[in-house]
């Protein structure tokens, strides 16, 4: 029973020099910091959670950026597929926000459309064709229309 309380003891020691060192860094940071306490370098850790929440909220940000993007796009290709917006028009409602899209331009790495506005309109008619994956006849018809027009386009 001796060795099992001097273990109990020497834990519990250990716990309160921790704790003591915790609360002390947070009650006086530049002290412990002067003294050389602060042997878990609390202060640059705090510095390094500072800079993962700039680096989360820039991450949050284009999450949401992106959704938006989407839900966009989502509209785009339904007012496409119901024949209330022509294929050059989707592409010049799309244009400017795929133009900035990072690694767009690498959608189709072995067949590159001509122009930007072709890679635009590709993207719309894969964007229709997903969209009316569950309905094989109507989207075979939507896609021949948007192909015919892609045909054309300028």
């Amino acid at each position: 029973m001796v060795a099992r309380r001097a273990g109990t003891v020497s834990a519990a020691t250990l716990f309160g020099l921790v704790l003591s060192l915790v609360v002390t860094d947070l009650v006086a940071p530049r002290w412990v910091q002067a003294v050389g306490l602060d042997v878990w370098n609390i202060g640059n850790l705090h510095d390094e959670v500072r800079g993962h929440d700039e680096q989360a909220a820039i991450v949050e940000a284009q999450r949401i950026r992106i959704i938006r993007e989407a839900e966009a796009s989502g509209r785009v290709a339904e007012r496409l597929a119901a024949g209330k917006l022509s294929l050059a028009g989707a592409v010049d409602e799309l244009e400017p926000t795929l133009r900035h899209r990072v690694g767009f331009e690498c959608a189709w790495p072995n067949d590159r459309p001509p122009t930007f506005r072709h890679a635009v309109a590709r993207y719309a008619i894969t964007r229709v064709e997903a969209d009316l994956a569950d309905d094989r006849e109507r989207q075979a018809a939507v896609v021949a229309r948007l192909k015919a027009e892609y045909a054309d386009l300028k």
